[in-house]
């Protein structure tokens, strides 16, 4: 799996980041794994999924070509 960093928190270095997966349209988001109990309790994940916490800033530093 081939990925494009899209926008970050930092210039280098490990932070909430958005990559592209090159060739299928979808994203990968690096963050804050969601550990709060009440906040997995209304998220009620499946088996195979997990949830990330990003600053909102990051959405919007993302090129509007990968937006739709």
């Amino acid at each position: 799996m081939k990925l494009t960093r899209l926008a970050g928190e930092c210039e280098k270095g490990t932070c909430p980041t958005v990559y592209a997966v090159d060739g299928t349209g979808d994203l990968i988001i690096q963050g804050h794994i969601v550990d709060d109990p009440e906040a997995l309790t209304t998220l009620r994940l499946p088996t195979g999924e997990d949830a990330v916490r990003i600053p909102a800033s990051l959405i919007r530093r993302i090129p509007s070509e990968y937006l739709g």
